[in-house]
């Protein structure tokens, strides 16, 4: 008998090109004023990056290598500090920012598109939207989620901005989803190209995916390109390897950027259906 110990696939990063920030941000929903004191700005410990935290961190690696940072998390718009902290990340390199489109509107683009004019950096929006039929779309990402989306997609077309619509989907009906958003995109005076487009993978676990293992075996020898391998996630508790794997231990490569590791191994259910499609997911592919 050949006793043996399975070892994950290892990954090294190339150089950190994309660096992903998570802002994720919960309004106190009681606005009594002992709460709002609770949850004051000036309040230590907060449970949310601040400006003064993500300076500390770029401060600790290259910043004259980045390409794109990468604005992420539930509610990220909403955050306390988000006008500074992108004026700031503008300074750096040029910034993306995914939304569901639940923060932004007509005023909230003006005031992006006079910010944007005050560098050279550019912001590119990616607004998630899964279909674009709305009860189909609804019924996947919840109610409203459709209108939401397509109300800030009006909003930054009409200021100059060029939203990319990031749509979750078993990639064999691209094609039918994207003639159905070039009509869509028509009747708002939205006109798209491919680059309007970016098609990912629903990424889930093995109890929602019973298919996973047969992809991965069909695709385990093929050469693939992960995010991971030019990317990291900052986040309040940490650097992780991807968006995919934040608060994950596994997917956890260090304290700050400071001391992260330029290695990964594919363990996870997510990491090896990445690895399975080929190709990046989160990162701008023509940075």
């Amino acid at each position: 008998m050949n006793n043996s110990i399975i070892q994950a696939q290892c990954v090294n990063l190339d150089e950190l090109n994309h660096l992903f920030i998570d802002l994720e941000y919960s309004k106190p929903q009681n606005r009594n004023i002992n709460v709002y004191r609770s949850r004051s700005f000036n309040q230590k410990n907060k449970k949310y990056l601040q400006l003064d935290e993500i300076k500390n961190e770029l401060k600790k690696i290259d910043k004259t290598k980045l390409k794109y940072i990468y604005i992420t998390g539930n509610n990220a718009m909403s955050h306390p500090e988000f006008n500074h902290i992108l004026r700031y990340c503008l300074s750096v390199c040029s910034v993306t920012i995914f939304s569901d489109g639940s923060c932004i509107n007509d005023k909230k683009s003006r005031f992006l598109k006079r910010v944007e004019e005050e560098g050279t950096n550019e912001i590119v929006f990616k607004i998630k939207i899964n279909h674009y039929n709305e009860k189909i779309n609804d019924e996947k990402t919840g109610r409203g989620s459709f209108r939401k989306a397509l109300h800030a997609i009006t909003a930054l077309n009409k200021y100059g901005f060029n939203p990319i619509l990031v749509i979750k989907s078993d990639m064999k009906n691209t094609e039918d989803l994207k003639q159905g958003f070039i009509e869509l995109g028509k009747k708002f005076r939205f006109e798209t190209e491919d680059i309007n487009f970016s098609f990912i993978p629903d990424i889930k676990t093995k109890k929602e995916n019973e298919n996973t293992q047969d992809c991965i075996a069909q695709n385990s020898t093929a050469e693939f390109e992960t995010d991971c391998m030019n990317s990291r996630l900052l986040a309040k508790s940490g650097v992780y390897n991807c968006p995919i794997l934040i608060n994950d231990y596994r997917g956890r490569s260090g304290a700050s950027l400071s001391s992260y590791s330029s290695k990964c191994y594919l363990e996870t259910e997510q990491c090896q259906q990445c690895k399975a499609f080929g190709k990046k997911i989160y990162t701008n592919h023509w940075a």
